[in-house]
């Protein structure tokens, strides 16, 4: 049998580390003396990277070098708490462990800086299950492009059309049919219509088994 990948989304998929994010950003928002983020304007950017979503919170053209100066603030004030308090959505071990049991080679694909995946992956138990973690830095064009899943593919050696994407954002699920994977929606955040596209969609991880997966496995 040909390989088989299963690739995860981190945050909104894996964790649920959405009111840690937005309270980072409510910090940063406050130390350069800008208005609160309200939680729609966080729920519209959530999923992207960060290099694109500062300029827009600024409201003016940024160099390189205050973006990334911003974007460290942001991901060191989220860290702290992070490795702390996050843990694994309900089913999330037992989906992973069962992939992995199975034979799946298993990644996260992330719009979260590398530094993040480094502090949260061994904090979470998952260091011993992925054979692959890409990150903000890996790439150069961001969700809903599909360059993060096409990288995770790459770097485990199996084919996109082989590989089963677990999203729970709409420009992770664009970015995953975009690369030519089938994808899982999960509705943590975000509408069923939101995430059209998707094979599936689940409320959460713990609905669902290796076999599941395997039945997905190629219908992009």
């Amino acid at each position: 049998m040909q390989p088989r990948a299963a690739i995860f989304d981190l945050d909104g998929t894996l964790v649920d580390s959405a009111r840690l994010h937005h309270v980072s950003w409510q910090q940063l928002c406050g130390e350069l003396g800008l208005p609160p983020m309200t939680s729609e304007a966080f729920f519209a950017c959530f999923g992207q990277a960060n290099r694109d979503i500062i300029p827009d919170l600024l409201g003016r053209p940024l160099s390189a070098e205050e973006v990334e100066r911003h974007s460290e603030r942001k991901e060191a004030i989220y860290r702290e708490v992070a490795v702390r308090e996050l843990t694994l959505f309900p089913g999330a071990r037992e989906l992973l462990d069962g992939l992995h049991a199975d034979g799946w080679q298993l990644a996260i694909g992330s719009s979260t800086p590398r530094a993040n995946l480094a502090a949260l992956v061994p904090a979470l138990g998952l260091d011993g299950l992925l054979s692959a973690t890409v990150g903000m830095e890996d790439v150069t064009r961001h969700k809903p492009a599909p360059d993060v899943f096409l990288e995770c593919a790459r770097r485990l050696g199996v084919a996109p059309a082989r590989c089963l994407v677990f999203e729970d954002a709409p420009a992770g699920v664009q970015a995953a049919v975009a690369g030519g994977m089938a994808v899982v929606g999960v509705l943590t955040h975000h509408s069923r219509e939101s995430l059209a596209g998707a094979v599936a969609l689940v409320d959460g991880l713990w609905e669902l088994t290796a076999a599941d997966c395997a039945a997905w496995v190629g219908a992009a």
